[in-house]
């Protein structure tokens, strides 16, 4: 498994890829201090990856930000955003952001598996010392959070950041 490629930059251009391509928002990397989302006003979706690494891929976005993205893909004004739109395009953005991540990772011949993104329903997960985190920003001051776990996924990351 020695051909795959940086780990941490490639959720950071899937991410960048994936919100420029849908609704043209600038995403950079977000330096300390890092905002925090509150728990209140969190969305949150993740989706596992099987294949030919084990893991999960947490996404975690502020609602209002949610809001402005799915209004943004919709056409609409942001008061006329439905939770299930809303909720629709979190899991997309995170179905798009992890296959980009795995393509971004991978070697080009390789394939990849992943899941279904399932809405957090409960709290977000804490992060422990085996979750990688990215925190990232968007030109608006709006933070973005990515969470990658699992043994296999992570040891990429200790063998090629």
């Amino acid at each position: 498994m020695d051909q795959y490629k940086p780990f941490y930059p490639a959720m950071v251009n899937a991410v960048r890829q994936t919100l420029e391509n849908m609704v043209f928002m600038e995403v950079v990397e977000q330096r300390p201090p890092y905002t925090e989302i509150p728990p209140d006003g969190v969305a949150w979706s993740s989706m596992m990856i099987n294949d030919p690494v084990q893991g999960e891929v947490r996404l975690a976005v502020p609602s209002e930000l949610l809001q402005q993205i799915t209004a943004n893909v919709f056409g609409l004004d942001e008061e006329e955003v439905t939770t299930s739109q809303g909720y629709d395009i979190l899991n997309e953005l995170l179905n798009t952001i992890g296959g980009l991540f795995m393509t971004n990772l991978l070697p080009s011949d390789q394939q990849y598996k992943i899941g279904l993104p399932n809405l957090g329903s409960q709290a977000l997960p804490e992060a422990d010392a085996d979750t990688v985190v990215w925190h990232l920003i968007t030109g608006d001051d709006k933070p973005i959070k990515l969470y990658a776990t699992g043994d296999s996924l992570i040891a990429l990351y200790a063998d090629k950041t």
